[in-house]
């Protein structure tokens, strides 16, 4: 509850912030082109009713959980971002209209929120540059297009972060539009000087795109690869004094994280994040009691990433609930490795059925109000359990 309370003061903080730099911007850019009374009240009151949606936009899409690239809680960078796209909105005017590389703009803005947000803060931009510029429509439907096409190809993106498809089809897109728009509308013969400044537009959208995601990728999407590398190592320090203290307990942590890892990866979840907790969900048995205070003691003494420490205290804290979809996995995973040891103990020749474990596993947990209330569907679950029970031959392993 603390935590949620400081959440939403950081958020009414930075998005207030937004909120009244977007009309300064608005009335600066407004006196800077000269604009009368007028106009540049009509600017202002469109920029600020813009950014209102934007806010109300990242706001309950950070609610229902429908974020790309694990944007919740980064208030500061997505107004810093839309701040600066907005800033740089009142500059582009003076640049050719062909030459305006929005579909940069709108890029940025999706993958630093989501795609719904992503697009209502780029035509906010858009609407300012066009408006001061004293520009046709056509022009902002040019690049409202070309900048949707942008952020619905790059929010297909996954870990791997393959650019090459998404940047063609985008710049495709945006010279089609300029092409449509501009250059066919000109009064001029066709000529290919008229491409000049359409294609240098390109090249520029196309370096900065290529610049600016790689720095994204590594500050946001990879920043923690090779930390999890690291503690994702069987013989990491830790798992070793693990291994040393109970050789059941590290044995039973290699099986879950090996399950959870593969469970992680087919769902297209955080695979990373969930084996470093299969891994590490009985680790605070090394300072005695597997507590949650012991357990985010050694987080923090080995600086684990911070979605890894989430789902952790989901896990190990009994007051925590359950809400993430790696949290699941593990549960389950842990489960199902904890009821095939025990049979096994009991019996060591036993012929177990593994379908029948999995499944008796899973009823009993979806009896429950466990699995109330969080972010996995139901379909998943299925999904879960028939990937569980694929994976029966490695159960073998376990005698």
């Amino acid at each position: 509850m603390e935590k949620n309370k400081k959440q939403t003061i950081k958020r009414i903080l930075f998005f207030g912030l937004m909120f009244a730099a977007s009309g300064v911007i608005a009335w600066g850019g407004s006196l800077l082109y000269g604009k009368n009374t007028e106009i540049l009240i009509r600017n202002i009151v469109m920029i600020l009713a813009g950014t209102g949606i934007v806010i109300f936009s990242y706001t309950l899409e950070e609610i229902n959980h429908r974020f790309i690239y694990r944007n919740e809680g980064k208030y500061m960078r997505f107004a810093a971002m839309y701040l600066f796209s907005l800033a740089a909105s009142v500059l582009l005017p003076y640049l050719p209209v062909t030459g305006w590389p929005f579909l940069v703009l709108f890029v940025l803005l999706g993958v630093f929120s989501d795609d719904i947000t992503g697009l209502a803060a780029g035509s906010v931009c858009l609407l300012l540059s066009v408006n001061l510029a004293g520009s046709s429509f056509s022009v902002f439907w040019l690049y409202f297009i070309s900048g949707a096409a942008g952020i619905l190809v790059f929010s297909t993106l996954n870990e791997e972060f393959k650019v090459g498809l998404p940047m063609f089809i985008s710049l495709a897109i945006l010279m089609l539009c300029l092409t449509a728009n501009v250059i066919l509308l000109s009064q001029e013969p066709l000529s290919a000087a008229q491409f000049t400044i359409p294609g240098i537009n390109l090249i520029v959208c196309c370096i900065l795109l290529l610049v600016s995601l790689k720095i994204f990728s590594t500050a946001v999407i990879h920043r923690n690869r090779e930390k999890y590398m690291e503690i994702n190592d069987p013989e990491f320090p830790l798992l070793v004094q693990l291994k040393d203290m109970s050789k059941e307990e590290y044995y039973h942590a290699v099986h879950t994280a090996y399950l959870s890892d593969r469970i992680a990866r087919r769902l297209g979840l955080d695979d990373a994040a969930a084996k470093a907790c299969a891994y590490y969900h009985r680790i605070g048995i090394l300072k005695g009691e597997n507590t949650w205070a012991n357990v985010s003691s050694i987080c923090s003494e080995y600086h684990f990433p911070a979605n890894t420490r989430k789902i952790l205290k989901e896990y190990v804290d009994g007051s925590e609930k359950i809400v993430s979809k790696e949290t699941i996995v593990v549960l389950f995973a842990d489960t199902i490795v904890s009821s095939i040891l025990y049979l096994l103990e009991k019996d060591p020749k036993a012929e177990l059925d593994y379908e029948q474990i999995i499944d008796t596993v899973f009823r009993s947990k979806l009896e429950t109000d466990e699995l109330w209330e969080n972010e996995i569907s139901l379909a998943q679950i299925r999904a879960m359990q028939k990937i569980f029970v694929e994976e029966k031959l490695y159960y073998d392993f376990l005698r």
